[in-house]
C-alpha cells in the first residue's frame, strides 16, 4: 500500500509544473496590474478620508414666470477631506465661511427643479464640490454628502 501511494504522489507531483503553467497561460490577461494599483490607491485615500461640516441650508427656489408653485430645499451638507487636511480646512471655513455659503446659495438657486429631483442629486453634488474647491485653495474637497436633505413644494 505504501508503494502505491507513493507512486500517486510521484504523479501528482510530475504534474503539478504543467498545471501551473496552464493555470498561468490561462489567466494571463484576466487583470489589469495598473487598473489593480489604482484601485487599491483609490481605496485606501477614500479610507483616509474625513468628513467636514459645511452647514445647513434652507433655500427656497425662484419660480419660472409660468408656475404659480415655488419650491423649497433643505440639506445639511457634508465634504470628505484627506485627513492631513482637516484642520487647514475647517480654519478656512471659519474664515471663509460667509463668502462660501454666499457661493453656495447662489449655485444652489442656478439649479432647475429637475436637478434636485434628481434621486442621486449629481448636480447638487457636483456644484457643491466646485464652489468649495474655487473658494478654498488647493481643492481640498474629494466628494459631497448629506447628512440630511428635504424638498419640498410650496
Amino acid at each position: 500500500m505504501n508503494l502505491a501511494a507513493s507512486r500517486n504522489r510521484a504523479g501528482l507531483c510530475a504534474w503539478q509544473p504543467v498545471c501551473l503553467v496552464l493555470a498561468i497561460l490561462l489567466c494571463e490577461g484576466c487583470f489589469n496590474a495598473e487598473a489593480l494599483i489604482e484601485s487599491r490607491r483609490a481605496f485606501a485615500i477614500r479610507a483616509r478620508l474625513e468628513e467636514v461640516d459645511l452647514g445647513k441650508f434652507v433655500i427656497t427656489l425662484p419660480q419660472p414666470a409660468d408656475t404659480v408653485e415655488a419650491a423649497e430645499i433643505y440639506f445639511h451638507v457634508f465634504g470628505q477631506v484627506a485627513n492631513r487636511d482637516v484642520h487647514k480646512v475647517e480654519e478656512l471655513l471659519i474664515s471663509l465661511g460667509p463668502e462660501l455659503r454666499h457661493r453656495l446659495l447662489l449655485a444652489t438657486r442656478q439649479l432647475t427643479v429637475e436637478d434636485i429631483q434628481d434621486p442621486p442629486l449629481t448636480a447638487l453634488r457636483t456644484r457643491i464640490a466646485e464652489v468649495v474647491n474655487e473658494t478654498l485653495p488647493d481643492e481640498p474637497l474629494q466628494s459631497v454628502g448629506f447628512y440630511q436633505f428635504r424638498y419640498s413644494n410650496l
